[in-house]
């Protein structure tokens, strides 16, 4: 891969969202978990029709934050939204990668919900936001 844009990923499914003690390490999975859009109810849902198991949950291939090295992944652009329970889990995930020597653009989405990046036509601020993501993205896949 040349790069990799990363919107509002989920990269820690361990616990299936609904683990006291999993969601604890990403306070904005209490601090979101209603009113934002994306509920913690609605990650619950996703986790358990994605996942055979709960326990798959703790795997890497689910939860990329959990891979015992980032290095020599791709380039990344990782967009998060204040008011999202993912929030937390994808600046974890763009640290890991920066920690590990990955070139990382982080965008925190100051004041977004998470789907901002289809609500272009309706807010100004995520219309912007989006496009300030996709030129770093476009400007790291022109590095290649």
């Amino acid at each position: 891969l040349a790069a990799q844009l990363l919107v509002y990923p989920v990269t820690d499914v361990a616990g299936s969202f609904g683990d006291a003690t999993e969601n604890a390490r990403f306070p904005s999975r209490a601090e979101n978990a209603e009113g934002y859009f994306l509920t913690s109810a609605t990650m619950q849902w996703f986790a358990g029709h994605y996942l055979g198991d709960p326990g798959e949950g703790a795997d890497w291939r689910v939860s990329p934050l959990r891979a015992k090295s980032h290095a020599g992944l791709a380039p990344a652009v990782v967009c998060t939204a204040w008011f999202d329970p993912l929030r937390d889990e994808g600046e974890a995930y763009a640290d890991a990668l920066r920690a590990a020597g990955v070139t990382t653009k982080y965008h925190h989405g100051a004041g977004l919900i998470h789907g901002y990046f289809g609500l272009g036509e309706a807010s100004q601020v995520a219309r912007l936001e989006a496009q300030r993501a996709r030129a770093d993205f476009k400007a790291m896949l022109h590095r290649v």
